[in-house]
């Protein structure tokens, strides 16, 4: 498994900690060779005693596996160096405790020392104070302030050029290669992977000053120059390409924002001018068909009430792209919401919708408990209406949609009931997504979208379920937090 790039943070303490890898390499080395002259000296001159500083030693490291290693190492080497020494001398008792003693101060100082290995790998490192800068500093100003403190640079300075390496070229470029500062600093598997055809975006002067290009999309390139910083040009490379990454990233969410505002803006002026002429049409439709222009024949008077319906849908259907519009903006402002009465919105919905349903032979059938709720009531309305004008649309002519509001546990429930045909098994978990129709029928395919927007803002949310097994129902329901009013002192 691929290994994930190390964060910021975690390269600058690396930069902090010194390579265990020579290290290990150089006490290991030290140990077998303390061991060896120790076999070719006399029982009576223990060299095995100067392994316990040698495992003190490295605790330089840091590293519990390290110690723990070499303690054992140490320890065989000082057991088998004594094993020998009592072959050669006999069973010499002075030779025996020395030895026994020389080992056990191997041991114990090993545990020790990776005891103390240990707690300081466990302890948590102190998190870096990094620079906070203010809301109002540029996304670019504040990764260089970013990058001039992770690099130790005395300051910084910010150059807008037309070509970036042309104008470093014309600078006192040290070589890039530096072997020796490289050695000193190696990171060992801890370079930020970048991709095969990345550019250097990084140079430095001979007089110890850095210099890294910054790429923003549709505008001049930019170079940060770095004051003589501490850190190596591998580490300040790494940096480099993280802080462009969140560059690229703070630009693309600039460029969402301005599109979300355009797009706003477009629909907020597209329905208002809409509402205009589409209430125009209906007045006159409602004035012609009660005679104020002379008898109209049958086939006219059909054609009318067509009309005067189809104009009610497109006004619907701006109210919902102007509230749909300050949902998906989250330019939700205005006055907090208050207690509202549920039962009474549902049943302002239902008288305004009922004529369009008499239309269709379709009843309305209504179980309504009090219940208040917290909120809006032109949201809930509007939510309540949606529900409502799905279950004409897909019921069959001359039945029955119920609607139903209860108080269950700490909720409102609302059930709207209809008996249509349904929505099919693979489309239910699309159903309240946008843009996406119940497939039951044609719609705008943000009717019930809204409705579950509307019922998420104020900590509900709407479902959907078929019941019964001869006759089925469809049934949406709206589930709000119920609002009790607190008891009296």
């Amino acid at each position: 498994m691929r290994r994930a790039p190390p964060a910021t943070r975690d390269l600058l303490r690396l930069l902090d900690q010194p390579d265990q890898t020579p290290i290990g390499r150089a006490t290991v080395i030290t140990v077998v060779v303390v061991v060896v002259v120790d076999a070719l000296t006399p029982a009576s001159l223990p060299l095995a005693a100067g392994l316990a500083p040698l495992l003190l030693a490295s605790l330089i490291a840091r590293s519990e596996r390290l110690t723990s290693r070499l303690t054992a190492l140490a320890v065989l080497g000082s057991a088998a160096v004594g094993a020998l020494d009592v072959l050669r001398s006999g069973p010499d008792p002075q030779v025996i405790l020395l030895r026994l003693g020389v080992t056990v101060l191997v041991l114990l100082t090993g545990i020790w020392a990776t005891w103390q290995a240990r707690q300081e790998t466990d302890t948590p490192a102190e998190p870096l104070a990094l620079p906070v800068p203010g809301a109002d500093v540029p996304p670019v100003e504040r990764a260089a302030q970013m990058l001039a403190y992770l690099t130790g640079a005395r300051g910084h300075q910010l150059h807008r050029v037309e070509n970036a390496r042309e104008w470093v070229e014309r600078q006192p470029l040290a070589d890039q290669a530096d072997p020796g500062r490289r050695r000193l600093f190696r990171l060992a598997g801890a370079r930020v992977p970048r991709p095969p055809a990345a550019r250097n975006n990084v140079w430095r002067t001979v007089t110890g000053d850095v210099f890294v290009r910054f790429e923003q999309p549709g505008q001049r390139e930019l170079l940060a120059e770095l004051t003589r910083p501490s850190a190596p040009t591998a580490f300040i490379e790494d940096a480099v390409h993280l802080l462009q990454l969140q560059l690229e990233r703070a630009a693309l969410v600039d460029q969402v924002h301005t599109q979300r505002e355009l797009l706003r803006d477009l629909v907020y002026a597209f329905s208002h001018d809409l509402r205009t002429p589409i209430t125009a049409n209906i007045l006159h439709s409602e004035a012609a068909l009660g005679g104020l222009y002379g008898p109209l024949s049958p086939e006219l008077a059909e054609f009318l009430r067509h009309s005067q319906q189809g104009n009610r849908d497109l006004l619907t259907v701006s109210d919902q792209l102007m509230l749909l519009a300050e949902y998906e903006s989250g330019d939700l402002t205005g006055e907090a919401g208050g207690t509202v009465d549920l039962d009474g919105v549902i049943r302002s919905v239902v008288s305004d919708v009922q004529v369009r349903g008499r239309e269709r032979g379709i009843h309305f059938e209504l179980d309504l408990q009090p219940c208040q709720v917290i909120g809006h009531a032109y949201d809930l309305r509007r939510a309540v209406q949606n529900l409502l004008e799905n279950a004409m649309k897909f019921s069959p002519p001359g039945m029955f949609v119920k609607v139903a509001l209860r108080a269950q546990g700490s909720s409102a429930l609302v059930e709207v009931m209809d008996q249509g045909p349904g929505v099919p098994e693979a489309q239910v978990t699309h159903l309240f997504k946008r843009f996406r129709t119940s497939t039951r029928g044609s719609g705008t395919g943000f009717g019930l979208y809204l409705t579950r927007r509307i019922a998420e803002r104020y900590g509900g949310r709407v479902t959907y379920a078929r019941r019964g097994s001869d006759h089925p129902w469809t049934v949406f329901r709206l589930d709000l937090p119920l609002y009790r009013p607190p008891a009296p002192h």
